[in-house]
């Protein structure tokens, strides 16, 4: 007769690795995964590529471009936005920190182009949080300036005073 601990042990063992099999089966992108695809995709100006990354109802709150006066929502706003965004050839983002927990991430950017060479600095400094939600992005909130960098600080004095038009 078998020892009723022994089974007992077994059959937890047997549910664990039953629970771990089902769990990676329902697992998330990695959403820092999913955030270097997007940065990839408009790297190289594929809008389409980076549309695919956001699910149907995403929404996108920025402090430029087509979704600063109010939030784009859906894929066809978003599609605008990357549209104009990818036409600065001279932008480029480097991410320099980014913190996830769950399905949430926090990251800390870098950012170059013309437009902030013309405002007499080198570089700004953003952060931006992302939610995403069945491996695709729902929300991003973005680029929110680090104030306390002097860059970055200096090009938004230029910015307020040189505003783009949209």
């Amino acid at each position: 007769m078998p020892n009723s601990f022994a089974l007992v042990k077994a059959n937890r063992f047997a549910l664990l690795l039953v629970l771990a099999a089902a769990g990676a089966g329902i697992a998330q992108a990695d959403p820092a995964d999913v955030q270097r695809q997007l940065l990839d995709a408009l790297a190289r100006s594929d809008v389409p590529a980076a549309v695919a990354l956001f699910t149907d109802d995403a929404v996108i709150d920025t402090e430029s471009g087509y979704c600063a006066k109010s939030p784009c929502v859906g894929k066809a706003a978003i599609q605008k936005d990357f549209e104009r965004y990818v036409k600065d050839a001279t932008r480029r983002v480097t991410p320099l920190n980014t913190f996830v927990s769950g399905n949430v991430l926090v990251t800390r950017f870098e950012a170059r182009s013309a437009t902030i060479k013309s405002a007499g600095v080198d570089r700004v400094i953003l952060w931006g949080i992302r939610e995403i939600r069945d491996g695709k992005i729902a929300s991003s909130r973005c680029c929110l300036p680090d104030r306390t960098d002097t860059q970055t600080a200096r090009f938004l004095e230029w910015d307020y005073a040189h505003p783009t038009p949209q």
